[in-house]
């Protein structure tokens, strides 16, 4: 069942947990590597909008068309060159800059500040989130959106000063002023997230963001868990190791004077869905998804195949195995 029919009448949250949750807390809540898509209604074809729209548009043309320069070419080059600082950037930051918050509900600038305008319930925000794969995500959304909010602002701050500094390379003839361009796009890109960060942020303060569970994301989770390279390992957890729901302390004893079986029964009632998963682990957290998943979640959502939805999670989740990876040494 896709859910593209209800985003064109209104925002929808699709949070993807990447990874399960990690030992790391942000402001007493536990970090858990979760992607964010959201779903927009189609623009309106206002005026006021147009110009902003065909600079967008221009500016992703001309991109493209370095990318179709032959190879060697060094269009081709920094082309390529471009696409792999992207991959650099925090998937948390393209995500926000994404979302468009001129096509979701506003909140009333004037009067009583709990009001959504209009006040009813088809204008609140609904999370869409499965549930097997983490409990409900406000709480998570709330600690990233206050974490997010100062950096993206001071973001766009920063590389907005720095981008006069770029101007003596407009000297140079032929080659575009590639310094400049990328310093004017992360002003642009941290002021977008910066905007959708801070409209997001006043939709949780004010309960108007409504978690919803989905069976048709816990389906896409259980199918397309990692497998795990030693069943025998994983059956077994090793002393100080911590499966994704349980704490430190309660993992210590496990090898100890808890008996093994009763100990891997009770983790089971406690998480349903661990055999499924694989465990896969990197210390105490472990990838959720492959990337076989990737085109079962576009047809979820009703979205074509092989568009910026597809590499937004490829990045997502090579970013968060490498976070992993950090996080396990």
């Amino acid at each position: 069942m896709s859910v593209i029919p209800s985003a064109k009448r209104a925002v929808r949250i699709i949070a993807l947990p990447l990874a399960t949750p990690s030992r790391a807390k942000t402001r007493g809540i536990v970090e858990h590597l979760t992607y964010y898509h959201f779903l927009t209604p189609p623009p309106s074809e206002g005026k006021a909008r147009n110009w902003v729209t065909w600079i967008q548009n221009k500016a992703a043309d001309v991109w493209a068309g370095l990318g179709k320069a032959p190879e060697g070419n060094w269009r081709r080059r920094s082309f390529l060159y471009g696409e792999r600082l992207v991959d650099r950037l925090d998937f948390e930051e393209l995500a926000l800059k994404s979302f468009d918050t001129s096509l979701g509900p506003q909140i009333l600038p004037v009067g009583r500040k709990d009001k959504i305008k209009p006040t009813v319930s088809s204008f609140l925000i609904p999370l869409i989130y499965p549930p097997s794969a983490c409990d409900s995500p406000i709480p998570h959304l709330h600690a990233l959106l206050e974490k997010r909010t100062p950096r993206h602002r001071k973001g766009a701050i920063i590389w907005l000063a720095v981008s006069p500094l770029t101007a003596p390379f407009m000297l140079i003839p032929i080659i575009p002023n590639f310094p400049f361009f990328f310093c004017a796009w992360r002003a642009w890109s941290h002021y977008r997230a910066f905007k959708a960060s801070q409209y997001l942020e006043s939709f949780v303060e004010r309960g108007a963001i409504l978690p919803q569970a989905s069976s048709e994301l816990d389906a896409i989770y259980a199918e397309h868990a990692p497998v795990s390279p030693d069943p025998e390992a994983s059956e077994t957890p090793h002393p100080g190791s911590c499966s994704p729901h349980s704490s430190p302390d309660k993992t210590a004893k496990l090898g100890t004077d808890v008996d093994v079986e009763a100990s891997e029964t009770s983790q089971s009632a406690a998480s349903p869905r661990k055999g499924e998963r694989g465990p896969a682990t990197t210390g105490c957290s472990r990838l959720l998804l492959t990337r076989a998943a990737v085109p079962a979640l576009e047809k979820f959502l009703g979205l074509p195949p092989g568009g910026s939805f597809a590499s937004d999670v490829y990045r997502a989740l090579e970013q968060a195995r490498l976070r992993l990876e950090r996080e396990g040494r």
